[in-house]
């Protein structure tokens, strides 16, 4: 039952990331991404060394996003954020441009000065990516996505929001683990 209503979950902001694709302009899409990179970045402040390494899970898979830390959430917003600008400026001008998997942590780890940098780097490279949007934007192209199938160039933006928020919930969720560094 479970899978069930992850898959409903999964068609529900499929469908809504399309919807938005045909019915939004693109300052309001823009808007949705950005506010929810902003509310990303404002989460990663203040956060120390030892908070940004610290998670109350073990370490068995590290490709399972529910145990990272603030670290390599930091460290795979780094590495998505570059993929999901490409992959936007792609569709919009007609070509196509498959990035890694979701999940993927390819930045190296780094203190949480640099990590806090480096995501301010690729976030203002992502939210500049309307300088590559031609006049007419393709909306015909699509690139697909592991658990939202193929989206078009203005459903990539949307669902980047959604997962900048995902992850932003989950800093917030470590921030509030009673054994949180203080």
């Amino acid at each position: 039952m479970a899978d069930r209503s992850v898959d409903g979950f999964m068609q529900r902001k499929r469908a809504e990331f399309l919807d938005g694709a045909e019915t939004l302009p693109w300052d309001q899409i823009w808007l949705r991404m950005a506010n929810a990179r902003f509310a990303l970045i404002d989460a990663i402040q203040d956060v120390s060394q030892e908070q940004a390494d610290w998670s109350p899970h073990p370490k068995i898979d590290p490709d399972d996003e529910g145990t990272w830390s603030i670290g390599e959430i930091m460290r795979h917003v780094i590495t998505a954020s570059p993929n999901v600008a490409e992959i936007i400026a792609a569709t919009a001008n007609g070509s196509t441009v498959v990035k890694g998997p979701p999940g993927q942590i390819t930045a190296p780890a780094s203190g949480v000065d640099e990590l806090r940098a480096q995501v301010t780097r690729v976030s203002e490279r992502l939210l500049s990516v309307g300088n590559a949007l031609p006049d007419e934007i393709d909306n015909e192209t699509t690139v697909p996505h592991a658990f939202f199938g193929d989206l078009p160039s203005m459903a990539w933006p949307l669902f980047q929001a959604f997962h900048d928020g995902d992850h932003t919930a989950q800093i917030v969720a470590l921030k509030s683990h009673p054994d949180f560094p203080g």
